[in-house]
């Protein structure tokens, strides 16, 4: 469909600005090449200062949350109670004292007739020390007789 052009001396004829076809008066649009004669077109709004505001909001909620948590695991807690253990000791054995050493007596010799006693003076033969129940014998002591090396005494 082509519409005859006016000529442009024809007053108030409305031609479009892209192909030069002419516009009825009640036409926004051309019919030609699509092109908004009569219609101004808006840019698209710039998104820059919604996205920056939102970027700060997010920054800001998160020094929020970064605050909030350290000073709440700040806190100092009060040192933990030490812990109550109770050791039974095992039951002691009776301890019996070691007895004490004997020393051995010697004998004086005094010159009196033999057989006969001075009075304040005993007559004793050296001994050895006794040893306590259950302790092994020095190794330069003498064997008692009655006794095996393997333990108890024979009946």
């Amino acid at each position: 469909m082509n519409a005859t052009r006016p000529s442009p001396t024809t007053p108030g004829a409305f031609l479009c600005p892209r192909c030069g076809n002419t516009l009825r008066d009640d036409q926004a649009w051309c019919m030609e090449c699509g092109l908004a004669a009569r219609t101004r077109v808006d840019p698209p709004p710039s998104w820059k200062v919604p996205i920056a505001v939102s970027i700060v909001a997010l920054v800001l909620a998160a020094a929020a949350i970064a605050y909030t948590l350290v000073v709440l695991l700040d806190e100092q807690e009060p040192p933990p109670t030490p812990a109550t253990v109770t050791v039974v000791a095992p039951a002691a054995t009776p301890v019996t004292p070691a007895p004490e050493p004997v020393t051995p007596v010697t004998p004086t010799t005094t010159p009196t007739t033999p057989g006969a006693v001075v009075p304040g003076t005993s007559t004793t033969t050296p001994t050895t020390p006794a040893v306590p129940p259950g302790s092994a014998a020095p190794p330069s002591a003498p064997a008692v007789p009655g006794s095996s090396s393997g333990g108890a005494a024979a009946p």
